[in-house]
């Protein structure tokens, strides 16, 4: 379930019901959960609880997960946790299990079949309600899902955009924190040493062993040592590569909390932005409805000037124009830049000796980058318009051209 075990131990001697004595660190069960508890054993070999097992947990039924999280939350408030430590067990249970999403989801489903029954029901009433009668009202009904469906559509593209641009900030703010060095240096070293375990036979193997491991109904129960076992060799592996790749271990980055809007806050300004297009829809419908024979030939003339311009450039307008201005859009074509224009050609420095790189006008900075052909390294510098090998680390070039020939000889 993912709580902490140490929360069900006793953390020192304890008297039970019975008055006998309890050591420490024992599991305890409280009075008032014994029912709970025993459920759980009985259930234990049942269909859900293998799932569960086996941590497939969308396939468990949500009342189980219902009952687990809810049970254990008690049992921790039973055995006399604070309000604060049951509630983070609570959430750590709730998100290993997806138990509030599932909630919403099984509520969602809930409701639609709720109108869909209604729409049933409407259909084959006979009180008032006559053959056109149920034809115009379950087309209104219709009308008003297609109604909702957009403004959900609304709602969360609104929501995405937030929270991505809320994410996008927060990278922008924390790569200044580092110069362009540090981070190019950093981002090649994560590059090198990514590739050199995704071409570790051994690393691969264990990790698929790792997860058939988890996914075992017996996991738990009998495969601790070697799961353990898997896991100390991976990091050794780890630790082999970083060394022979750059002669010291990589820095562990400590997965700092990301302080992100709440959801909640989050939501509501993206329900206030679709009703504000909604809000712009209607104003143009209106101003649409209110223009006149002449506002329209003004506006049909102005089109056709548009299309003139962009026909005697030789643009393709065989389709629906957008929202354009006239008058930057001549600007724009009269200035002739309509294409990318090439800055020239970077020969890449590899061992097959026919990578190249094209730049364009405007591109400038390094940049990592691995020819396509043999996969060597490589930093390019738009500024120069050169590239050289990647040489973070006296041995880093020894072990790529140690692994490319072996590739070749292969």
């Amino acid at each position: 379930m993912g709580i902490d075990k140490k929360l069900l131990r006793a953390k020192e001697k304890v008297t039970d019901i019975y008055g006998k004595t309890v050591r420490g660190g024992a599991y305890i069960f409280p009075k008032q959960s014994v029912d709970f508890c025993a459920t759980v054993i009985l259930k234990y070999t049942s269909r859900d609880f293998k799932k569960l097992r086996s941590a497939d947990f969308a396939e468990m039924a949500i009342d189980e997960v219902v009952f687990l999280v809810r049970g254990f939350y008690i049992m921790l408030r039973n055995l006399g946790c604070s309000e604060k430590i049951a509630l983070e067990q609570y959430n750590a249970m709730e998100r290993r299990m997806g138990y509030k999403l599932r909630l919403a989801s099984v509520e969602l489903e809930r409701q639609l079949d709720a109108i869909h029954e209604l729409a049933k029901e409407y259909e084959r009433s006979y009180i008032s309600f006559n053959y056109y009668d149920k034809t115009y009202f379950l087309r209104y009904m219709a009308s008003k899902v297609e109604a909702t469906r957009h403004y959900i559509e609304s709602v969360y593209g609104s929501y995405t955009d937030i929270r991505s641009d809320e994410l996008s900030d927060m990278a922008l703010e924390e790569s200044y924190k580092e110069s362009p060095q540090t981070s190019t240096e950093r981002i090649n070293k994560e590059m090198i040493f990514f590739d050199a375990l995704e071409h570790d036979d051994e690393y691969q193997k264990l990790l698929q062993q790792q997860e058939k491991l988890i996914a075992e109904d017996t996991f738990i129960k009998n495969k601790q040592a070697r799961f353990r076992k898997i896991q100390v060799r991976l990091v050794k592996i780890r630790e082999k590569h970083q060394m022979e790749l750059f002669g010291e271990l990589l820095d562990e980055e400590e997965d700092a909390p990301l302080i992100i809007r709440h959801p909640m806050d989050v939501l509501k300004k993206a329900v206030e932005d679709a009703d504000s297009r909604i809000k712009d829809h209607a104003e143009r419908d209106e101003a649409e409805a209110a223009k006149t024979p002449e506002d329209i030939e003004r506006e049909k003339a102005k089109m056709e000037r548009m299309w003139q311009l962009l026909e005697e450039c030789g643009v393709n307008v065989n389709f629906d124009l957008p929202n354009t201005d006239e008058q930057e859009e001549e600007i724009f074509v009269r200035s002739g830049n309509l294409s990318w224009e090439v800055k020239g050609t970077i020969h890449i420095p590899c061992y097959c000796n026919k990578g190249q790189i094209t730049a364009y006008k405007g591109i400038k900075g390094k940049c990592a980058m691995k020819c396509p052909g043999c996969g060597y390294y490589v930093l390019v510098d738009y500024d120069d318009m050169t590239a050289k090998p990647l040489e973070l680390h006296g041995p880093v070039r020894r072990v790529e051209k140690s692994r490319i020939n072996g590739r070749w000889q292969k």
